[in-house]
């Protein structure tokens, strides 16, 4: 993850959630955490990427303690928003 500023780091509450394996709880505090273009489904599919449980996309699965961030979230938004045919 390659953190631009704090903003776009991940929140505290959402490193809790990483840390018990609550992946709902962390993608709901991501969102929170996110601009609001980004919605909870969003912030799934981010977490999911960044914890290798989806393949593709933007950002693929790099180390196992990087956590999705606020840029990962648009991401997803974006490719929600505009799918591949």
């Amino acid at each position: 993850m390659s953190v631009v500023n704090a903003d776009d780091a991940p929140s505290v509450t959402q490193r809790i959630h990483s840390v018990t394996g609550d992946r709902d709880a962390e993608a709901k505090a991501l969102a929170e955490h996110s601009d609001d273009r980004v919605d909870e489904e969003d912030a799934e599919l981010a977490v999911a990427r960044a914890h290798g449980d989806v393949t593709g996309g933007p950002t693929p699965h790099r180390d196992p303690e990087d956590l999705a961030d606020p840029a990962d979230a648009r991401a997803a938004h974006e490719d929600r928003a505009s799918p591949s045919t």
